[in-house]
């Protein structure tokens, strides 16, 4: 999935906003439409991560990103604060079922060894999330139906 974003400038005369937006939006449905704004938002800074290095608690592309960082850059990049740990997401955010997952929620992942270690990814649709697999590796997608991530998946949330 490719999620783009373009943004334009022009040298127009001011009209008021609110009088172009129909009344049903600026009360109920715009805080759907901020929701469904902030997921593109995640989705494409969590995109534009792709192949960047692990790096053991790290939260910036500059210095690189762990599992939790990237979850805390793309959401602080769409106006969201989130927990910095991946146990901490975890046990902070919405619950979210695996079959109504959407773009931008988050899928969590147990390490087999240390049930304490948990492992965070972005979900982008069509079964795909991207995470920061470990130290050695870059941001990648993965597939959740792989038997590895299926063996190791503990459930879904959402800050959104």
């Amino acid at each position: 999935i490719m999620v783009w974003m373009s943004f334009s400038c022009a040298a127009h005369k001011k009209t008021s906003f609110e009088q172009h937006i129909p009344l049903e939006q600026t009360q109920s449905g715009s805080q759907d439409f901020l929701k469904s704004n902030q997921r593109k938002i995640i989705a494409q800074y969590a995109v534009n991560s792709l192949g960047l290095p692990y790096q053991w608690g790290g939260h910036s592309p500059e210095t690189g990103l762990d599992c939790s960082g990237l979850v805390v850059y793309t959401h602080q990049m769409a106006d969201i604060i989130v927990p910095r740990t991946a146990s901490a997401q975890f046990e902070n955010g919405r619950i979210i079922t695996i079959q109504n997952l959407q773009i931008a929620d988050l899928v969590f992942f147990k390490d087999m060894k240390d049930n304490k270690n948990y492992h965070v990814g972005i979900y982008m649709g069509d079964g795909r999330f991207i995470h920061a697999p470990g130290r050695g590796r870059t941001i990648t997608y993965e597939f959740l139906n792989t038997p590895y991530f299926l063996n190791r998946y503990i459930g879904s949330r959402s800050y959104l």
